[in-house]
């Protein structure tokens, strides 16, 4: 029963491999950053401070008003044409159209430029939301990749196993090998059998936890575009380093925040600063108790109003000294954590050249074990097919090949993600 399990588990695998669509690790991420929830949520920052520039802009254009009112006064009222009190019922209207213009204010400039930088500052936060993103699809493609690699060999054993088992058979009904060899070969049969089934639910595992960060509904294969060679970066840390500088979206994203906290010192320096003001109005009005027409009334009642006014802070309880103070502190406070976002970069790029190194030469090296392996393997089996080597001795070649294999595969995947990752931290892209 657990055998049969293992065969139609393997059958669906196949199967699914033969039917479903085939995407590229550079469709993976194409489709993540037009789809992704999150990268949309992010992208609309951009909108929101968009609208705060043209909301800044705005405190430089005059604000406009107009008002009208109708009312009804009863008994004892004074008539608004003779400033005088009458007994009377009294209709009337009352019309103004009014403007204010600040002629002078430096923290309006401010924060347009301040605005400015928000929207710059949501680009790159944008770009960052997607860099996240593209290293975790990066990291489960290859891990795919991988765990296919892995499977492909536990085939190769299982079938390995099985020739060997059905000539013991043979051998065994002929009486010239003893029942042992064929118990240890049926018992590494069924190991064979585990593996591959360990590595079959290992890498559908590892497709549905990428199908899910991508919110696929679809069952897809994911397939490398081109063949891993292995290609080592030559250039040195310190020149890595410094071409990312340039290129990282979350240091770019830091140096504006610094920039924004130095605007934001500067329009608590601008309340020290007079503020000039311009105003004018418009207004008139009717009342019923005269006898002149309604237009008239409006034209002979017309008043207009032009005012100009300077303010000029002089003491405010200190809370502008105490506000310059805090915009100060902060500033202080991003220009460390700037710095702190730059040694966070270089760990990450120091970290990911190391194990790129170190996984090239374990690359190198795997391949050389894996050649040797194999020809310890082959001497071995031809033995084994001689009857001079037992089925013990023959599983230890099989066993110690198997793990040189996995050993060049990992080798091989971790060099390349690595290697990935670090042309990603410098250039920012993943897609060459």
């Amino acid at each position: 029963m657990k055998k049969l399990i293992i065969i139609i588990t393997f059958l669906n695998y196949i199967a699914l491999q033969a039917q479903h669509k085939n995407w590229s690790l550079k469709e993976c991420i194409q489709y993540a950053m037009e789809n992704d929830l999150v990268i949309k949520e992010t992208a609309l920052n951009q909108e929101f401070h968009e609208k705060g520039i043209i909301g800044a802009y705005g405190q430089l254009i005059p604000s406009a008003s107009l008002y009208a009112d109708n009312q009804y006064n009863f008994g004892s009222v004074i008539d608004p044409t003779t400033n005088s009190r009458v007994s009377s019922d009294i209709r009337s209207n009352s019309f103004n159209f009014s403007t204010h213009l600040e002629l002078f204010n430096w923290g309006n400039f401010i924060r347009i430029k301040s605005a400015k930088l928000q929207k710059e500052k949501a680009i790159y936060d944008l770009e960052i939301k997607k860099n996240e993103l593209i290293i975790q699809i990066v990291q489960m493609f290859y891990q795919i990749q991988f765990d296919d690699e892995q499977i492909k060999l536990a085939q190769q054993q299982l079938e390995n196993t099985r020739t060997h088992l059905k000539r013991i058979e043979k051998e065994v009904e002929l009486g010239n090998k003893a029942k042992s060899d064929l118990y240890e070969l049926q018992a590494n049969e069924t190991a064979d059998n585990q593996t591959l089934l360990v590595a079959v639910n290992k890498y559908e595992l590892s497709k549905l936890n990428l199908q899910n960060l991508l919110n696929l509904r679809e069952d897809v294969n994911f397939i490398p575009e081109e063949t891993l060679d292995p290609f080592l970066v030559s250039d040195s840390l310190s020149d890595l380093y410094q071409t990312g500088l340039t290129s990282r979206p979350e240091l770019k994203s830091a140096e504006i925040q610094l920039e924004i906290k130095q605007k934001s010192v500067e329009e608590m320096r601008s309340r020290y600063l007079p503020t000039i003001n311009g105003n004018y109005s418009l207004s008139s009005f009717y009342v019923d108790l005269e006898t002149a027409a309604f237009e008239d009334q409006l034209k002979n009642n017309r008043n207009h109003f032009l005012g100009l006014s300077i303010n000029i802070p002089i003491l405010n309880k200190f809370q502008t000294r105490t506000a310059i103070q805090q915009a100060k502190i902060e500033f202080e406070q991003t220009a460390l954590q700037n710095q702190q976002q730059k040694q966070a970069y270089y760990k990450a790029l120091s970290e990911a050249y190391l194990q790129t190194q170190n996984a090239y030469e374990s690359w190198l090296s795997g391949e050389q074990n894996v050649i040797a392996q194999q020809k310890s393997f082959e001497k071995t089996e031809k033995k084994f097919r001689q009857g001079m080597v037992d089925a013990y001795g023959y599983f230890s070649a099989k066993n110690s090949l198997l793990s040189a294999q996995t050993a060049l595969l990992q080798a091989k995947y971790t060099f390349h993600y690595q290697n990935v990752l670090l042309i990603f931290y410098v250039n920012n892209t993943v897609l060459h």
